[in-house]
């Protein structure tokens, strides 16, 4: 490597902003960070508000293979829960679908959303940009299942893609269902939040690196690699300058729509048509404590008093992990548009990461409605309103009793990702119908604009079998690091 040292601007300390540091770092470069949040993560971030603390950010890791963010919860001995098999379907009606019928509607409904992924990858010049995922599953159901009754059910059932993706299964590009196929693999849940393996990814960062916290960049200025001794100049909010030898970008893709205006000169035409091209989802969560969690009846018989605590934990998870309320019509006072539900059962996990909690995940048109409807309001009309919508679905659950207390919701947190600036109001990336060619536009993102010194990195610009994941964002960072690396002529190797 050439003297002096090279000096890396990064915006953004989220994951892929810290794991291309941590690289860059280890190779002797000289980095700053330059974060709009007054902390570190980006999304990964918590709340007390339940009474003990729960992630705001992400919950799930969507592969349990070899998978970096999989080796890091282990080194960091954080917990991840398996979730069981069984599943609480309800129908329009309120009335809990047999578990047969739910079990083989489910099989089925994940055997169309397998071949849509196969299709889409072996067909995709064919298929037109207006198909949608919720198109070849209608088809299919109509193809195999004989009962108009069930043929129904599978369509309600299949609007769970919308808590993968951000928004309705309608929405959801056929053409380009195959880079959403990491949603289709294993799953796993962080039990306790993801604190601990944040910290180990912002480790040497943290120690290395300078991080400003608090520095909104504003305006964005490159310049041709081939001017000798030529920087990327950033100004912030706070009106400060700074100079760099390249730049790397980790804002949200949402951000980045709506900021295209902050670079000089203007960002390549085929850049801007991969940030315009890719839509961002829309997913929010509420989770709802309650005193105890009621739902869950106590083992049959007793336990194996020398059981350790994972293993007492896996015979007492007997209550379905997740619990769907489709289409339902007994709610239409705070769901006229029947909206349907979904929760997960957090009172399964293994002591102390068990609470009496149910995470209800929210997308597209529903998300938007109750996040709209719940912001900037008092801690007790914030209560009153979620625990109003979510009632009708939680009190059909076993041992509800109106008159217990025990069934009355202790506290409610909600998230308002798409009401925040600095996360691109927004969630993460996914291609809709419409999308001429999301593999391209990906591409064009992750590429940046290297003769400019400028470089793209986050979920959006991700190996596409995990974009709109951690595990993207972190490998995103990663291989833009071992670019720069290359163009300074530096042998790369990852730690």
């Amino acid at each position: 490597m050439s003297s002096p040292t090279p000096h890396i601007g990064i915006v953004g300390a989220g994951v892929s902003g810290l794991r291309c540091a941590e690289i860059l770092l280890n190779h002797g470069f000289q980095v700053t960070i330059l974060e709009a949040r007054d902390r570190i993560g980006g999304r990964i971030c918590q709340s007390d508000k339940l009474g003990y603390r729960a992630d705001i950010g992400p919950n799930w890791i969507h592969q349990v293979c070899r998978h970096p963010i999989v080796d890091l919860a282990r080194e960091t001995n954080t917990p991840l829960h398996p979730w069981n098999d069984k599943q609480n379907i309800y129908d329009s009606s309120g009335k809990l679908l047999p578990d047969d019928k739910s079990d083989r509607l489910s099989s089925l409904l994940w055997q169309f959303i397998e071949e849509a992924f196969t299709y889409s990858a072996t067909h995709q010049n064919e298929i037109s940009e207006s198909d949608s995922l919720y198109d070849f599953v209608k088809s299919k159901a109509e193809e195999h299942i004989k009962e108009q009754e069930d043929v129904e059910l599978l369509l309600q059932m299949s609007q769970m893609w919308g808590a993968y993706v951000g928004d309705q299964v309608s929405r959801q590009s056929l053409r380009f269902a195959w880079m959403e196929e990491c949603c289709g693999g294993g799953e796993m849940f962080v039990e306790s939040t993801w604190e601990a393996i944040l910290g180990e990814i912002a480790g040497i960062p943290l120690e290395k690196a300078k991080v400003c916290l608090g520095e909104k960049v504003v305006n964005v200025q490159t310049s041709s690699r081939a001017s000798e001794g030529g920087k990327v100049t950033l100004s912030t909010e706070k009106g400060e300058t700074f100079l760099f030898d390249e730049v790397v970008m980790t804002t949200p893709l949402g951000f980045l729509k709506r900021n295209k205006g902050a670079f000089e000169p203007v960002l390549p035409q085929r850049l801007l048509d991969g940030i315009d091209a890719i839509s961002v989802g829309h997913l929010e969560k509420v989770y709802i404590t309650f005193p105890t969690a009621f739902w869950v009846d106590a083992p049959s018989t007793p336990l194996a008093p020398n059981l350790s605590p994972q293993e007492r934990a896996k015979a007492e998870d007997t209550f379905p992990g997740y619990t769907n309320w489709l289409s339902p019509s007994y709610s239409d006072a705070t769901n006229p548009s029947r909206w349907p539900a979904e929760c997960w059962n957090l009172a399964s996990f293994t002591p102390p990461n068990r609470h009496p909690t149910l995470i209800f995940y929210l997308y597209g048109e529903s998300s938007a409605y109750l996040t709209t409807l719940v912001h900037r309001k008092s801690t007790e009309d914030h209560h009153n309103l979620l625990n109003s919508f979510f009632k009708p679905y939680y009190s059909l659950l076993s041992n509800y009793d109106a008159t217990s207390p025990d069934c009355e919701p202790k506290a409610i947190l909600s998230t308002e990702w798409q009401k925040d600036e600095l996360s691109g109001f927004g969630s993460y990336c996914n291609f809709q119908v419409g999308v001429k060619d999301a593999a391209e536009n990906v591409k064009a993102m992750r590429f940046g604009v290297p003769e400019q010194r400028l470089w793209f990195a986050g979920e959006h610009t991700a190996p596409f079998e995990e974009l709109g994941t951690v595990a993207g964002a972190y490998l995103s960072g990663e291989g833009v690091a071992l670019r720069i690396l290359d163009g300074y002529g530096v042998n790369g190797s990852i730690n």
